[in-house]
């Protein structure tokens, strides 16, 4: 009975997030509404990242292990024992910073991964379960082919606003 319940409010959720979006729920409309959601996801990661975690404390951890990890493969390509054991020496030392920043980085995620997988199941049911072709390619693109269905656009989208909202937001990344 309570599933029945849920399962009835999922649908009335979808039918309506369908309804409101009226032509921007199919192609090609759907390619802009589907970019705004990214943005917008996007921009919720971000801002809790912001809010929650010591930013600048992550980016003086991040420069701190590539410098190490920088002198550890000089040394190792040098084949200097002089220099690997002193970088040996902090290794512990880096693996706790290592340890610290992926803490640092869960944080945001305990907030944000419920309501990105609501959003998802919501969205996925609204844009056709994957079954319906949202976009098309000029190009071959490899793996994904010439059309795009919810999955693949968003993944695309969002691989490409991501670093951008990141920086907006002076997150730091992988290739800071």
């Amino acid at each position: 009975m309570a599933f029945e319940f849920l399962a009835d409010l999922y649908n009335a959720i979808v039918v309506g997030l369908s309804n409101a979006l009226g032509p921007f729920n199919d192609s090609p409309l759907a390619i802009v509404t589907i970019f705004l959601i990214t943005i917008g996801m996007a921009v919720i990661s971000s801002g809790a990242t912001r809010l929650l975690t010591d930013v600048d404390e992550m980016k003086r951890r991040m420069v701190e292990v590539r410098e190490w990890q920088s002198e550890y493969t000089k040394a190792i390509r040098a084949k200097d024992e002089k220099a690997i054991a002193k970088a040996k020496k902090r290794e512990l030392t880096i693996k706790r910073a290592q340890a610290e920043m992926s803490k640092e980085q869960m944080k945001p995620m305990l907030f944000t991964i419920v309501p990105f997988f609501v959003f998802y199941y919501l969205f996925y049911a609204v844009f056709g379960y994957n079954l319906v072709t949202i976009g098309y390619s000029p190009i071959e693109i490899p793996y994904i082919g010439t059309t795009f269905n919810f999955w693949t656009w968003y993944l695309m989208a969002s691989f490409s606003v991501s670093a951008l909202i990141q920086r907006l937001f002076r997150v730091p990344s992988a290739g800071d």
